[in-house]
């Protein structure tokens, strides 16, 4: 009996330092998004990498570590492209996406 109120003793020890570890993690603060215009982020819309106001059919490179994007309000269409100045395969991706970082290296976004 002595051994079994131990080790239930013990998993709770154990339980309550893991929650105070969850506790302890510092709060991840949240990602705020521009009203207007195409907004591109790391990973998957974790940290804006690039902000394009008004985007108008410009061809304009990709950073490496994009995984997605967002137009807002004003933006029709984004198309990116497997290759620099908007060579290789061409890919419409819309206004709300994610993709693989490194798939595309450069895109043409428009607008209304």
């Amino acid at each position: 009996m002595d051994k079994r109120i131990r080790t239930v003793a013990g998993m709770t020890v154990a339980g309550i330092v893991a929650m105070a570890g969850l506790q302890a993690q510092p709060a991840q603060a949240a990602v705020v998004v521009p009203e207007s215009g195409l907004t591109v982020f790391e990973g998957t819309f974790a940290e804006i990498l690039l902000h394009v106001a008004r985007p108008d059919g410009s061809c304009l490179a990709l950073p490496p570590s994009a995984g997605s994007l967002t137009g807002e309000r004003i933006v029709s269409q984004v198309s990116a492209f497997t290759g620099p100045d908007c060579t290789g395969l061409q890919q419409n991706l819309g206004t709300f996406r994610t993709f693989t970082p490194g798939k595309y290296r450069s895109f043409r976004a428009f607008s209304f």
